[in-house]
């Protein structure tokens, strides 16, 4: 495994984590503007769905990680990996969270 493969194994997650970010940030904005381009209830179908799919990817990516942990052919470098993608993982669920918990645009 080259550096470079393992170097983008270790910034996959944190990218995948920040499109997940944006993401669910327009839908909010979507659903929260004064014209309501979206209703609420389709936010909450779409941020579902959408961190579904992010949470699986990451997962992927995890056992990935975990693999090329086994072989260790560049500990740090994979361990990163691991790493990366766990807190990437924890990190989409905690994005997810307000959509789940709040009521609705309100404030």
């Amino acid at each position: 495994m080259t550096m470079t493969s393992t170097v983008l194994r270790a910034a996959a997650p944190i990218v995948l984590w920040g499109l997940h970010f944006v993401a669910l940030y327009v839908l909010i904005s979507a659903a929260c503007a004064p014209r309501a381009l979206i209703a609420t209830e389709r936010l909450a179908v779409i941020a579902g769905l959408l961190t579904a799919a992010a949470a699986i990817a990451t997962l992927v990516l995890l056992v990935i990680a975990g693999r090329g942990l086994r072989r260790g052919r560049d500990p740090a470098m994979e361990q990163a990996a691991w790493w990366s993608a766990l807190i990437s993982f924890l990190a989409i669920l905690a994005n997810a969270w307000p959509v789940v918990s709040l009521p609705g645009c309100t404030g």
